[in-house]
């Protein structure tokens, strides 16, 4: 009987070393298909379906077209490497939001809010020690193209918010005032300078051209300025001479210096998730939001554009718009 089992034992043993590793293993410790690899195995950056410069580009209407034709698939993003993770995250089109809002830190949450490969980046505990690898290869590139110098300022913020928030430096500015219609002071940073705003005129420049071609239907109508912002030119002074930069327009809107209304010219429009203003320009029929802005993008141009096709549209259309009573 001994003997009978040894053989049997010894007969299942030599079917089991006969099968394929892959079929003897088809099952992982945590139920996993054996095709499929626990450790991350993409080793090149994701290819994004649609790219800047391109026609296909230039048909999308909004924000949140561009936002969406970029997501990465979660079966590509969860099972790449770090180091091609980086590199996808540097190839976004719309990376130059880093610089859209009023610090780095609004500009990081901003992207970071629509862009899964930016959410699952700052979920790797090597994401510091392989974006710094990519600032080391892009420092010592000897071709200090647009290109280059954009890709410094935008890894050098990506390693400072995802760094210990520690390491952020808040700039200090001369802090003045402006007055509402109706005499409200509304607290401002006077004659802001680039080295305030964390980049160098150059660098302002390459990154300008980036956001030309994220926002090709837009029209430049201004330059680069680092003295004003969208709050500023819109309720204070829609002029290039303007000083003042501000943080939150808020008391135009309820001391009663403007009134809600509906879209119309000269009227101003307040992006409320987006924390950005703007002045109507232009209001049309047909379906779709047909109205068109003249508003300020940061430290960067003056733009006209349509009302859904600029770096603080979130979610769904929600502006409101103001009038003087």
């Amino acid at each position: 009987m001994r003997k009978k089992f040894l053989l049997f034992i010894a007969i299942c043993l030599t079917l089991v070393l006969s099968l394929p590793l892959s079929t003897v293993f088809a099952k992982s410790s945590n139920g996993l298909d054996g095709n499929a690899r626990d450790e991350k195995s993409i080793t090149k950056p994701y290819e994004y379906p649609v790219k800047l410069k391109t026609e296909q580009w230039k048909k999308f209407k909004s924000r949140t077209e561009k936002i969406e034709a970029c997501a990465i698939p979660e079966s590509i993003l969860n099972n790449m490497k770090t180091k091609s993770l980086v590199e996808t995250v540097m190839n976004y089109p719309l990376l130059g939001e880093l610089v859209s809002r009023d610090t780095r830190q609004e500009g990081f949450d901003a992207v970071h809010r629509v862009f899964n490969g930016l959410q699952e980046l700052v979920k790797r505990t090597d994401a510091i020690s392989e974006l710094e690898q990519y600032q080391n290869k892009i420092s010592s590139s000897k071709t200090k193209d647009s290109r280059v110098i954009a890709d410094e300022v935008y890894v050098e913020i990506l390693l400072e918010c995802i760094a210990p928030k520690s390491s952020i430096v808040t700039p200090t500015f001369t802090t003045s005032y402006v007055t509402t219609p109706n005499g409200t002071k509304v607290s401002t940073q006077y004659n802001r300078t680039w080295s305030d705003n964390g980049i160098t005129a150059v660098q302002a420049a390459a990154i300008q051209a980036d956001y030309e071609a994220m926002y090709p239907n837009a029209t430049v109508v201004g330059p680069e300025n680092p003295a004003y912002n969208c709050h500023s030119y819109a309720w204070y002074l829609a002029s290039s001479y303007n000083m003042h930069w501000i943080n939150a327009p808020n008391a135009y809107m309820t001391d009663g210096s403007y009134i809600k209304t509906t879209g119309a010219v000269g009227c101003k429009v307040w992006y409320g998730a987006g924390d950005h203003s703007g002045i109507v320009i232009y209001v049309g029929g047909g379906s779709g939001p047909n109205v068109n802005v003249r508003s300020k993008w940061g430290a960067l141009g003056l733009f006209e554009h349509n009302i859904v096709d600029c770096p603080y549209t979130e979610g769904s259309y929600s502006c409101t718009f103001w009038k003087r009573p």
